[in-house]
């Protein structure tokens, strides 16, 4: 055989080698979009289910729902948690994850707390999420929120430590008329807790509400955003009710398009839960409205 023949022959073997190996592109970020139950277990028109809920759901094309079982509430629906789950399947639903309010800041409370972050952290497994919401408490008027926030930090850093090793996560989140709620009151919650266990999960509503700039704080903490509730608004707030202030997605003052190109940039992955607290709508027409902005208007920026 002679070396330009050997040559070629070599060329093409490579050449069919290459072509049979396909290329292994990076996987794409993913944000999944859920609503929170509350606005159906809320609902004062009439009385719905969780099934109602999964229904609106699935029709509308969501991808899961936030919700955390109270008490004898399953039952109520006439549910086990193995029939929830069920259903959940049935209607290719996930849960996003759960809500979880405490005291964090109130030392004498810690082990009863820590007990109670157990059995939820227990019940994500249980339905195969991940994310814990940590909701601050409310506190008094002449308390000093800053050494409160301070105070938190070491429990809030051990639920993160202890989520963490059993693969969850926590992420702290602000809301109106607790302890973290204005732009300050956030970096001082983000500065005091270790980013290794505690994330942000940012409410863009709140946010809004407490005088922040979302775009600009959602930025700031890009690195410890893992997961977020979505709702609109309209300034100004006046305490304690927020509720008149609530909008639907787009029909109020917060850029979630910035929001939107900002996750595209971080190539976030991961749930966005639609939390609308209240409505004058119904559930069904409400959840519809947000889940169209999101389909016409941010799922494009986001590619």
């Amino acid at each position: 055989m002679n070396i330009q023949r050997r040559d070629l022959l070599k060329f093409l073997a490579g050449s069919l080698v290459t072509a049979s190996v396909p290329s292994i592109a990076a996987p794409q970020p993913r944000i999944r979009w859920a609503q929170g139950f509350l606005l159906w277990r809320n609902f004062k028109g009439q009385a719905l289910t969780l099934q109602d809920a999964l229904n609106d759901l699935a029709n509308m094309g969501a991808n899961g729902i936030e919700f955390s079982p109270m008490a004898t509430e399953l039952e109520k629906f006439g549910l086990t948690t193995a029939t929830c789950k069920a259903l959940l399947a049935e209607k290719k639903l996930a849960v996003s994850g759960n809500y979880f309010s405490a005291p964090f800041h109130d030392t004498t409370k810690r082990e009863e707390i820590l007990q109670d972050v157990t059995k939820r952290f227990a019940l994500l497994k249980e339905f195969n999420a991940k994310h814990l919401v940590i909701g601050p408490s409310s506190v008094p008027a002449n308390a000093d929120r800053t050494a409160l926030i301070k105070q938190q930090a070491p429990l809030l850093n051990e639920i993160g430590k202890r989520a963490k090793e059993q693969g969850l996560e926590i992420g702290i989140h602000p809301h109106l008329n607790t302890l973290v709620e204005t732009p300050a009151e956030i970096d001082l919650a983000m500065a005091t807790t270790d980013a290794r266990y505690v994330h942000l999960s940012a409410d863009t509503g709140h946010i809004h509400l407490a005088g922040g700039d979302v775009v600009a704080i959602c930025r700031k903490y890009k690195s410890r955003l893992n997961y977020f509730h979505f709702k609109d608004g309209v300034r100004p707030f006046v305490r304690p009710d927020f509720k008149p202030n609530l909008r639907e997605l787009g029909k109020g003052e917060i850029d979630f398009p910035g929001v939107m190109r900002l996750l595209k940039e971080i190539r976030f992955n991961g749930w966005v839960n639609i939390e609308q607290d209240a409505t004058t709508l119904t559930p069904r027409e409400s959840a519809t409205i947000s889940m169209d902005y999101v389909k016409k208007v941010l799922l494009p920026i986001y590619g």
